[in-house]
């Protein structure tokens, strides 16, 4: 199977659905929403691919990728995408009498989702931490005892 743009928003959508009708954002997983875009994008990019137009994501753009990448790229795909929803809401708390509406909390429960998802992909993926590498250096001469 190879993975298609239509996939991944399909998963998307299925994950977040009521997230993005809050904030009037696409629920269509066709394979060509634009809210998805981006999201789709930086995970490809994030996990080591390329994209023809950063402005639009085709198929082709994940043609390097096996079946087997799917839920790293999904998951990446999902943090970019609730930091999009959350960035998007702009909501606070309003209060009119004794007529109140608590709007923050979807934004609380953003954070607390986006956080949960971040951790879960430093521990599945190595998301988001530093690496570092060591070598060694070979100058290529002998050293010579001179009282031998």
């Amino acid at each position: 199977m190879s993975i298609t743009r239509a996939n991944l928003e399909t998963e998307l959508v299925s994950r977040v659905q009521g997230y993005l009708e809050n904030v009037e954002m696409a629920v269509t997983f066709e394979g060509a929403n634009t809210d998805l875009n981006g999201p789709i994008g930086y995970a490809i990019r994030q996990s080591g691919g390329t994209v023809a137009s950063p402005s639009l994501v085709a198929d082709s753009d994940l043609s390097s990728f096996e079946a087997s990448d799917f839920d790293k790229l999904a998951d990446i795909a999902e943090y970019r995408l609730l930091l999009n929803i959350k960035r998007k809401w702009g909501k606070v708390d309003v209060k009119a009498g004794q007529l109140s509406e608590s709007l923050s909390q979807f934004a609380e429960q953003l954070d607390v989702d986006i956080s949960a998802l971040k951790d879960d992909l430093n521990t599945s993926y190595g998301y988001g931490v530093a690496s570092l590498s060591a070598g060694v250096v070979d100058l290529d001469f002998a050293e010579h005892d001179p009282d031998a």
